[in-house]
């Protein structure tokens, strides 16, 4: 590798005078005469690839100094009049940084650099700039993503447009900071239609307790994906956020939970990512199933060697590149053969390493990653041709899998999983309800089963009739979705008056609360306002006497399930049946819960 001849060098031109009047502008011209600038890296990482994919470069100023913050920092710049000599020391600063951080690393991901708007628009730039620094620090230009930051408007939005597409033209990925608090977020993406967007850390905060947040992501994600764009959440710092976002379907994010800002670019984040597989109403079959064998070449192999493999095989679409088990990324066939077809592509190419031409970042997944989840991802990526993805397990080579075959083996397992949804619920049946609580039983984690069942159903539904008694049962499936809201949990429907819920989450008595209220605000739709006055129906009661029944309320039964207490589901199910029982003894609109540590009750009545 190229090595420089010299540290970064300060800025030449001549500071204002001005810099001198007060302590902070003399910090500042120090600064940019002595280039004391540090940067710092904080990754980006892929919940589906359980990796880091990505490093943003932030500028510190010197340590005890104002000028450490940022803030500050590029505040007193803007002041002075010097953003564009910030931006580029900065800038110069951060590649050469990173330079020394790729002596420590293999293939280290992709770079996010920093530049703002006014840089981008400021008649004093020098076109070229950034490539000339990568070159000299011998970084490839595939490997770096312009973040824009807008710390002023964009005025002219032509020429701002045209700036970047000088960086497209050099082959720069492209990225939006801070969307949702900009200027111009929205307008932005709509004209620069970034490679990505960095979602605000406003809209991040709390977004697995507050619903309009929700929203907002849902509505960015569904622009995102018909935009062909890849959203990245900033500021995750708290484990539910995560689990929210992974909910959502957000794959990049990127905060203080993971790893803070560092001076290193270490691949190593503070955090353990252990994705949480909650239960679903669709197929959980694992991406395994799909796995086919195919050979791949160490990242040494040259350009020439895998052109003449490809050449000698017609069929080869692609070739993983794995270096001692780790996947490193994929050679694609035709954007080889694109290089080599070029004028001089050959004798300029050949004798380089192939890694220059691979794709370093591929859709990769663990093989027990549910075959619902992996189809998630292929069709918010639509755009993409390529039509194979690798597949590890425990972070080491296995084999790929083929778009057109997961989408074969969902259409057949969704079939197959019809057939066992109920048709007035919708919800899943008894075998998904089974194989969603067995699935639990073999993560070996707590999770909790909350048996829910409608009182003074029966008599009701003799009463005013099947065609009401259809409609209560509807109307409970949509209180238990409105109950479990945000949180990760399975809904199933055992037929009749009785339903399922399946969660992970700890806070169950909140979720039991809301179904309690929720139905209670519900039901009295389903009575005559003569009824609703004297607080329920007078019908026959199963022994064939007349008698009072008061309205319908719900009991819920709930079994806390430790690891290790049930080998199998049934007999789970007849400790789940003995708290229902205990909430049905307790007089309805109540729940009942029952620990498996100690195979004993208490009643709990909200």
């Amino acid at each position: 590798m190229h090595q420089p001849t010299a540290a970064i060098e300060p800025i030449n031109e001549t500071l204002p005078e001005s810099l001198r009047s007060s302590q902070l502008g003399r910090e500042l011209q120090e600064v940019l005469e002595q280039a004391r600038l540090t940067t710092f890296f904080q990754p980006i990482v892929s919940l589906r690839k359980s990796r880091i994919i990505g490093f943003e470069a932030l500028t510190r100023g010197p340590e005890n100094s104002a000028l450490f913050s940022p803030a500050n920092l590029f505040s007193a710049a803007i002041k002075h009049d010097l953003l564009l000599e910030m931006d580029l020391l900065a800038r110069r600063t951060a590649i050469e940084t990173f330079h020394r951080q790729a002596h420590l690393h293999q293939n280290l991901p992709h770079l996010f650099l920093n530049i703002s708007v006014s840089t981008l628009l400021n008649h004093n730039h020098q076109t070229g700039l950034t490539l000339q620094y990568l070159q000299a620090f011998d970084l490839d230009v595939s490997q770096v993503v312009i973040e824009i930051t807008e710390l002023q408007p964009v005025e002219d939005m032509s020429l701002f447009q045209e700036a970047i597409s000088h960086y497209r033209r050099m082959g720069f990925k492209v990225a939006i900071d801070d969307l949702g608090s900009g200027y111009n977020g929205l307008k932005l993406w709509s004209e620069v239609k970034p490679d990505f967007v960095k979602v605000d850390k406003h809209f991040i905060a709390g977004i697995d307790r507050q619903a309009d947040k929700y929203r907002f992501m849902e509505t960015i994600l569904t622009l995102a994906k018909s935009l062909g764009t890849k959203v990245i959440a900033e500021g995750v710092e708290r484990e539910s956020e995560l689990r929210m976002l992974e909910k959502l379907g957000v794959d990049l994010i990127q905060g203080y939970l993971l790893k803070r800002p560092a001076p290193s670019a270490s691949m190593v984040l503070d955090y353990e990512l252990t994705p949480q597989v909650a239960g679903q109403s669709g197929p959980t079959e694992a991406v395994k199933l799909v796995c086919k064998q195919a050979d791949p070449m160490p990242p040494t192999l040259s350009v020439q060697a895998m052109t003449e493999r490809m050449l000698k095989d017609q069929q080869l679409e692609f070739v993983p590149i794995v270096d001692q088990g780790i996947v490193r990324g994929i050679v694609w066939r035709r954007e080889l053969m694109d290089v080599m077809a070029r004028p001089f592509g050959h004798d300029l190419h050949t004798r380089k390493k192939i890694t220059r031409f691979m794709d370093p970042d591929p859709l990769v997944f663990d093989a027990n990653t549910p075959l619902v989840e992996v189809s998630r991802t292929i069709t918010e990526q639509g755009n993409n041709e390529r039509g194979h993805f690798i597949i590890t397990e425990e972070g080491f080579y296995q084999g790929c899998g083929s778009f057109m075959e997961v989408l074969r083996v969902m259409t057949d397992l969704k079939v197959a999983s019809a057939r066992y949804a109920n048709p007035l619920s919708g919800l899943p049946g008894n075998v998904p309800i089974q194989n969603c609580i067995q699935d639990h039983l073999d993560q070996d984690r707590p999770f909790t089963v909350m048996y829910v069942d409608v009182d003074n159903f029966k008599p009701y539904n003799d009463y005013y009739s099947f065609e009401q008694g259809d409609q209560v049962i509807s109307e409970v499936a949509k209180v238990l979705h409105s109950a479990v809201g945000l949180k990760q949990a399975f809904i199933g429907h055992v037929g009749g008056d009785d339903f399922v819920v399946v969660t992970q989450d700890d806070d169950y008595q909140v979720i039991c609360d809301n179904i309690l209220s929720g139905f209670s605000e519900a039901v009295a739709q389903f009575y005559t306002e003569t009824d609703r006055q004297r607080g329920g129906i007078v019908a026959q009661s199963r022994e064939g006497e007349e008698r009072f029944f008061p309205m319908m309320s719900l009991s819920i039964g709930v079994l806390l399930v430790a690891p290790g207490q049930f080998d199998h589901t049934q007999k789970l199910s007849s400790c789940a049946t003995r708290a229902k029982k205990g909430a049905k003894a307790q007089g309805g609109n109540t729940y009942f819960v029952a620990d498996s540590r100690l195979l004993q009750a208490s009643p709990v009545t909200p």
